[in-house]
């Protein structure tokens, strides 16, 4: 009871992420018919498929995830609803058949994975023909290092040349977690316990922000949503 409480006003990494990722996931989703079933590379909690699911964005999902704590969170997040399935494992080697899912989305993993490349032929090749991939990643400039990452961030131009190998169009981007909001981050991260007695909403500095103002607010967050050739054309 109350870590949703928190989670819904207390600053940290990840609520802000939920607050200012959300809602441009949420927008994606509406683009497009609801999945039969959405795959999930790299669910870390499952709190963006637990979400769908109560969104009915998707009838089903699989989820994957390769870091075992996350794997607990995810388990205890989505584990007992009879609509998901967990899996253990790398978006390197996904574990399901050729053209098997109706829609995929990955959420801020790709940067973290060297042979990206690799990371997209594998969500592409487990995609049905006319189906459709979500995609976020860091996107340049970078406003604060993270070790963990492979690379800077992504351009909506560098994402384009990474799944149009695969068949993939681009049919809508947006940005979020701009330049305002990561100062604030920066901010809350000096403070003792890094500021978890903020409130997130203070923290988010793009809530009634247009597309267009959050790509000219020098935004560290892309979204895109592509499609994926149908078989007949």
């Amino acid at each position: 009871m109350l870590r949703p409480l928190l989670r819904r006003f207390c600053y940290t990494a990840n609520t802000i992420r939920y607050r200012v990722e959300w809602p441009r996931l949420r927008e994606a989703f509406a683009k497009v018919p609801p999945a039969q079933t959405l795959f999930d590379g790299g669910a870390g909690s499952g709190e963006f498929l637990r979400r769908a699911l109560a969104a009915s964005f998707a009838n089903k999902v699989i989820a994957l995830e390769f870091d075992a704590g996350n794997f607990e969170c995810l388990q205890a997040n989505i584990g007992r609803d009879p609509r998901a399935r967990l899996i253990r494992g790398s978006l390197l080697e996904i574990p399901l058949e050729d053209e098997s899912v109706d829609m995929v989305m990955s959420t801020q993993v790709i940067e973290h994975i060297q042979d990206h490349e690799k990371a997209a032929a594998e969500l592409c090749r487990i995609l049905k023909p006319g189906g459709y991939a979500l995609i976020t990643v860091p996107h340049p400039p970078e406003p604060f290092p993270n070790d963990g990452h492979c690379r800077e961030g992504y351009t909506a131009e560098d994402l384009t040349a990474l799944f149009a190998p695969h068949g993939m169009s681009a049919l809508h981007t947006d940005y979020f977690l701009t330049r305002t909001t990561t100062n604030r981050m920066a901010f809350a991260w000096r403070l003792p316990a890094h500021g978890v007695f903020l409130p997130v909403a203070w923290v988010d500095a793009e809530k009634r922000l247009t597309s267009e103002q959050r790509r000219a607010g020098t935004p560290y967050g892309i979204l895109m949503l592509f499609q994926k050739q149908p078989r007949h054309q």
